[in-house]
């Protein structure tokens, strides 16, 4: 990992996993928009695991998050990539630690999406 280490990024998908095991509702935009931002950080840098389309999904949900409006559907659809994304991370990730985390996320992704529309 640059300039992190493993348990730091760990860290930062367990708190975006707690941080979703509650209604996606009671997230600020910008709570949500640091929780974005630290994640795709953490993503981006990984090593030893292709985590590129989370990345570019939490990329999209910034903008979308950033923007002058909020549009629920759009969130909602990219949310729900982001479950997609986050799924196939867990099913590849050789880190028997990490793995149950990614599920946990990819999950509390799914319902989200789901309770905003998707």
């Amino acid at each position: 990992m640059r300039g992190s280490t493993p348990d730091t990024n760990r860290d930062t998908l367990d708190q975006t996993a707690a941080a979703l095991d509650g209604p996606i509702t009671s997230l600020t935009p910008s709570a949500a928009l640091g929780m974005v931002d630290l994640w795709r950080t953490a993503c981006l840098d990984a090593d030893g695991m292709d985590l590129s389309g989370v990345a570019a999904g939490l990329s999209d949900l910034r903008d979308l998050l950033s923007g002058d409006s909020l549009d629920g559907r759009a969130i909602a659809d990219t949310l729900a990539g982001l479950a997609d994304s986050t799924q196939a991370a867990a099913a590849q990730a050789d880190d028997d630690r990490l793995r149950p985390t990614l599920e946990r996320l990819a999950t509390n992704l799914g319902r989200a999406a789901t309770a905003l529309g998707a």
